[in-house]
């Protein structure tokens, strides 16, 4: 293993990102999603939009990929190619 202070970090930014995202990155002006899409039906889809949290969270969710796949890469000649 490469550096797992470097899985640790990828993966706690990658969940943190996950989590921002669902709680508030991405959403309706006039509400709750689910209040303001019920009202308008199904014509209020193209309303969601993408918030500042969430290009905040997008930034993480790649950022911890980033690093997760930085961490991995090479992992296999460790092992010896299996």
């Amino acid at each position: 293993m490469k550096s797992p202070v470097l899985w640790l970090l990828g993966a706690i930014s990658a969940a943190s990102g996950i989590l921002l995202m669902a709680s508030g990155g991405i959403g309706v002006d006039g509400g709750d999603i689910a209040e303001v899409i019920s009202k308008l039906g199904n014509d209020g889809l193209d309303d969601i939009s993408l918030r500042s949290r969430g290009m905040i969270a997008l930034t993480l969710i790649f950022a911890g990929i980033g690093m997760l796949v930085t961490a991995n890469a090479g992992a296999w000649r460790e092992t010896g190619g299996y």
